[in-house]
């Protein structure tokens, strides 16, 4: 998994987490505080899913929930590389 924060040392902060081809239902788990970002404070957080054939880029529809600070997020159907782009109130 690799995290890069697009906009650093502001008051929304933005990060993209990439991961390695995975399947429907792959987690990921982070800890809000870690990246700046409000537990209360996440305003959007939007999926794409690259094939498994590295053909296509497909919206994915994760699930996602916040608990004591940390943010998981669960893949939705299509398997492949997952970006997801989060963005949320600095803390």
């Amino acid at each position: 998994m690799v995290v890069t924060e697009l906009q650093p040392n502001t008051e929304i902060k933005e990060i993209t987490v990439t991961t390695p081809l995975v399947g429907s239902g792959a987690t990921v788990a982070l800890t809000l505080e870690d990246y700046g970002i409000s537990e209360a404070g996440i305003l959007t957080i939007q999926g794409t899913s690259m094939s498994s054939t590295y053909g296509a880029i497909v919206t994915d529809a994760p699930t996602t929930a916040v608990s004591s600070g940390a943010l998981t997020i669960t893949s939705g159907t299509e398997t492949g590389v997952k970006t997801y782009r989060i963005t949320g109130e600095s803390n």
